[in-house]
């Protein structure tokens, strides 16, 4: 059996061999398997359901939002949503990208560190506008 392919019984006398995503030898879900027994409401279920597995069938936020029949900010303001909670949600922000399921080591580091240097730009930012913290006052 290949790394990160897990064979599933179908049937008490057939096994398959299941292809179209790769799921980790244990058998977990990706979406929560480190979730406590959280409730989604039923739009965050959709959300996970219609998310392909795989950075390589991403989805695009329009055709996220198109296929669930809502508009793009609430797809996004989940997401994000989904994210904080710890949900394995990829993006890829290059052309042809979109959102997806992490299932794969190098999709989680490339996330999580395209996040951090988000968050790095973001503290350079404060970082210089605080240098001229001394002009201004709270109220």
């Amino acid at each position: 059996m290949k790394k990160g392919i897990k064979k599933a019984i179908t049937s008490p006398t057939k096994e398959t061999v299941i292809t179209d995503h790769k799921r980790p030898i244990h058998g977990f879900c990706y979406t929560h398997f480190n979730m406590e027994d959280e409730k989604l409401s039923n739009l965050e279920q959709q959300i996970l359901n219609t998310l392909p597995a795989g950075r390589k069938q991403a989805i695009t936020l329009n055709k996220l939002a198109y296929l669930l029949h809502i508009n793009k900010k609430r797809v996004s303001v989940i997401v994000a949503d989904l994210r904080k909670r710890g949900y394995l949600i990829g993006s890829n922000r290059q052309s042809h990208g979109g959102m997806y399921l992490i299932v794969t080591s190098n999709e989680f580091w490339e996330t999580v560190n395209t996040l951090q240097k988000s968050v790095n730009s973001q503290q350079t930012i404060i970082n210089a506008l605080l240098k001229h913290e001394e002009r201004f006052t709270r109220e």
